[in-house]
């Protein structure tokens, strides 16, 4: 028969054994989980990427922050140059550390402060405002030895973030404060978030676009910022636009039967883009373009056509005549007519204009026309 001390003993015995089943006992998963923290992907922004191999799969947040798992492999060997092997003996190491934040087993991260013993998982750690630092040694830090910014509440003209204009709560681990400008103070998902989208080479203040402090502060506060190129750069055919063709006739008047969106691949009715934007064109008969034109501006890329003033070389013998040659709105410039010089393709004789016997006024072919100039009778040349 047991004695009492016998009999308490062995309650003792049996609240420790229900207490480490407690412990050791987790939700069922339908998927895989993390095996560093044996939970399943959830967020990537939150988490990082869950990477699978080989029937192993970790979060990449746990993979890098784990207090004693080296990196020993080149980078293109296991996770990132964390080998397999390495995982799993890390993994068991932290099946002896219980999560300070939940209660159970297989805590990774330890807190990086000196004769601090916490444990915790990173997700765990997350909710309970412990935080890890993605650059240099990749130290991690309990609630109560994370670093801690010296945000002064009465010289915040704003009590919402900028970024998603909502309320900010006063005195909470969830606000981060910026160093530079007007250390205006936003949401920590916000600025992950922002930071997960831009990365590394556009990650700057939101307010005064400062590079250096602002960054060097969000690390130390635990941001991570990633390595790579922009969300937006990364998206299926981001740049897919740059390699379309302009395709529109952009003459004062289109001519060609089928519109100014269709055009034939030779001929008179072949499409012709300007030399130096490419973000005009125009049919060849629409701009009175020759077959051996080559090159063509827009009318905003060639100089600015002004009225040109025609006078003949006598003109003391003519004083009544002092007419004005105007060319029509240039729409565009021959500029292969400059390059290659050739005979003018204008019949003079189908002009109601008489051609003077010595004129200063020199015509490129088509660039103007001149049924818009009046001469009167008065100002025939005296013979």
């Amino acid at each position: 028969m047991k004695t009492v001390k016998g009999k308490k003993k062995e309650h003792q015995r049996l609240r420790k054994s229900a207490r480490t089943r407690r412990v050791t006992q987790r939700k069922p998963s339908s998927g895989p989980v993390c095996r560093l923290c044996l939970q399943e992907p959830g967020d990537p922004e939150k988490l990082g990427e869950f990477l699978q191999k080989d029937n192993l799969s970790v979060h990449y947040f746990c993979l890098i922050l784990s207090s004693k798992l080296p990196q020993r492999g080149q980078s293109n060997r296991g996770f990132y140059g964390f080998l397999p092997e390495d995982i799993k003996k890390e993994a068991s190491r932290a099946s002896r550390k219980i999560c300070f934040v939940c209660k159970k087993k297989g805590a990774a991260i330890k807190c990086q402060k000196d004769q601090c013993l916490r444990s915790f998982h990173f997700p765990c750690g997350q909710e309970r405002g412990c935080l890890s630092q993605f650059f240099g040694e990749y130290k991690s830090f309990c609630g109560k030895h994370r670093p801690t910014q010296d945000i002064r509440w009465e010289n915040v003209g704003d009590e919402s973030c900028v970024l998603c204009c909502e309320d900010l709560v006063q005195a909470s681990v969830e606000n981060i404060q910026s160093p530079c400008c007007s250390q205006t103070i936003y949401h920590r998902k916000c600025i992950q978030k922002y930071a997960h989208t831009s990365a590394k080479h556009f990650f700057k203040c939101p307010h005064c676009n400062n590079r250096e402090e602002f960054p060097q502060e969000m690390l130390r506060m635990g941001i991570h910022i990633p390595d790579r190129d922009a969300a937006w750069e990364l998206e299926p055919g981001a740049f897919s636009e740059l390699y379309e063709l302009y395709q529109h006739c952009d003459a004062p008047i289109c001519v060609y039967e089928q519109g100014r969106d269709s055009f034939e691949d030779e001929g008179r009715w072949s499409l012709i883009l300007c030399a130096t934007c490419g973000s005009h064109g125009t049919h060849r008969d629409c701009s009175s373009l020759r077959s051996s034109c080559k090159k063509w501006e827009c009318e905003e890329c060639a100089p600015a056509a002004e009225a040109t003033d025609y006078t003949p070389e006598n003109s003391g013998d003519i004083p009544c005549c002092n007419s004005t040659f105007h060319s029509r709105g240039h729409f565009c410039r021959d500029i292969s007519l400059e390059e290659n010089p050739g005979p003018s393709s204008t019949d003079p004789g189908s002009s109601s204009l008489e051609k003077p016997e010595s004129s200063g006024c020199r015509t490129r072919g088509h660039s103007w026309r001149s049924k818009g100039v009046k001469i009167t009778k008065s100002c025939k040349k005296s013979k």
